[in-house]
């Protein structure tokens, strides 16, 4: 039988500073030691921008170091509590699906939240780590999913047609799982956790691994959001498309490989964050990859740092000769 629970080795709220008389939302985020810092900014974009509410913080986490945990405990202040919620070995996801090189914790932890919280709230928000919170999250929580699963934003027209082709779904509903408005409630009724287990290790190759998966097993039990609750942009190595967002977006998803906490991308938005988090004197990664260290380097050059450029020209040829990702 199936049980969630199972998959957690240790379970301990690390700060628990919630205040009587005050509705809380329960936010989950899942990830390793890698998404660590990311993911702390996301939090701190929430605790920022939704000053209304208690906010109670469930971390599924993978390997994180006692550095990194330190520097959640250091997020919190009034209305603040975190919960780290350790994955053991038992979580297994068949890795031919996981396609996009993405990592156990990272694509399929969203299977197990709703059971694991079941008993502790009847709605979750969920957010990836790579998501920004620009204003507050009382205006996602205020909408009813009672009648629903999930409450879910549309994906791409892009990405909506090439769903069309792969899937047997109503590809105009297709969403991207990087925001949700759990009901664990029906959830669990209908146990998705394990149907999702079932579906992503049943030898089947999924293109978009959970994401495909959530969109099968939740068609036509979703309640679909506006796109301001999960507004996705790629960022070019000056971000300009930062400055194109419209004010009404609540949360940001930088989705691709061009992840604002990489050096070479100019982020204003993630920026600012960081400055004000317990990472901000930490080394940010360089790149995740080698062809944006040669896009920084045209984009030094036409800055007209030249000598910055030439610098990083080498760097990227480095990367390209000892195939450094």
């Amino acid at each position: 039988m199936f049980n969630a629970e199972d998959f957690i080795e240790s379970k301990k709220t690390i700060v628990n500073n919630l205040v009587p008389y005050c509705s809380t939302l329960h936010i989950a985020l899942g990830f390793d030691d890698n998404y660590a810092l990311p993911a702390g900014i996301t939090i701190l974009s929430v605790i920022n921008n939704t000053p209304n509410y208690n906010l109670h913080f469930h971390l599924f986490v993978d390997k994180v170091s006692n550095s990194n945990i330190d520097k959640f405990k250091q997020l919190a202040n009034d209305k603040i509590a975190i919960t780290l919620y350790t994955i053991n070995s038992n979580f297994i996801i068949n890795p031919k699906t996981l396609v996009l090189h993405i990592t156990t914790i990272s694509t399929c932890i969203r299977f197990i939240i709703p059971d694991i919280l079941f008993s502790i709230t009847d709605r979750i928000i969920y957010l990836d780590s790579d998501t920004i919170c620009l204003q507050s999250l009382e205006k996602l929580a205020k909408y009813s999913v009672e009648n629903y699963i999930a409450g879910v934003i549309p994906d791409s027209l892009d990405m909506q047609k090439e769903i069309k082709a792969m899937y047997k779904i109503n590809a105009e509903k297709y969403f991207n799982a990087g925001v949700l408005l759990i009901n664990t409630k029906r959830w669990c009724e209908e146990k998705i956790s394990q149907k999702a287990f079932d579906l992503i290790n049943s030898g089947k190759i999924y293109k978009y691994a959970d994401q495909d998966v959530l969109n099968i097993l939740l068609e036509n039990k979703t309640l679909l959001l506006p796109i301001k609750f999960n507004t996705k942009i790629k960022i070019a190595i000056d971000a300009h498309q930062e400055k194109e967002i419209r004010p009404y977006t609540v949360i940001l998803h930088y989705i691709s490989q061009n992840k604002p906490w990489f050096k070479v991308y100019q982020s204003k938005i993630f920026d600012h964050y960081f400055q004000l988090s317990p990472w901000k004197n930490e080394t940010l990664p360089f790149s995740g990859n080698s062809s944006s260290i040669r896009n920084y380097a045209k984009y030094l050059m036409k800055q007209g740092a030249y000598c910055k450029s030439i610098y990083y020209y080498g760097v990227y040829l480095k990367y390209k000769l000892f195939q450094i990702k």
